[in-house]
């Protein structure tokens, strides 16, 4: 990762000389493929809800010591999601970008509800709202750290 940053750093100075590395990752930065990585992420919830309960006794008894282990696992699933949603909007640009912060919390919040409305029917789980919550929680982290690097970009770029 830091390869890349320090990439693109010595290309802002010289555009015409541009990395093997960064022609790669323009390559691969495309809507269609965020996109894609979001519904395959989506499938891999689905897959997880879908499963009985009795399925996640071993993984109960390892994170018994973790305080609201299944809300942590719920935030760390949805920000995943939500960061590969997040791209896959950027790279649209079909709105502002309060739109996309919004439209991201958006997918997050519906998604939750219709996953937990999902494991309701699955045999030994329950529906939650904690889980939603969670789940937006996800999502709202993503947001507030991509205005944050938007922010710390802006000032970067200033100053030089």
């Amino acid at each position: 990762m830091y390869r890349c940053f320090y990439a693109k750093q010595r290309w802002r100075q010289n555009p015409k000389q541009e990395s093997a590395q960064m022609t790669l990752i323009r390559k691969l930065d495309r809507a269609w493929l965020w996109a894609l990585l979001a519904l395959g992420w989506m499938g891999l919830i689905y897959a997880l809800s879908d499963r009985p309960a009795g399925d996640f006794d071993d993984a109960s008894d390892a994170t018994a010591w973790l305080p609201l282990a299944t809300t942590v696992a719920h935030v760390g699933l949805y920000f995943v999601l939500s960061v590969f949603v997040l791209r896959a909007f950027v790279l649209m640009r079909p709105v502002s970008e309060g739109l996309i912060a919004h439209s991201t919390v958006f997918v997050a919040l519906v998604y939750g509800v219709l996953d937990e409305i999902h494991q309701s029917s699955v045999a030994g789980r329950t529906s939650e709202a904690i889980d939603v919550v969670a789940d937006v929680f996800g999502a709202v982290l993503v947001v507030l750290f991509w205005f944050l690097l938007r922010k710390y970009r802006s000032r970067s770029n200033k100053q030089e």
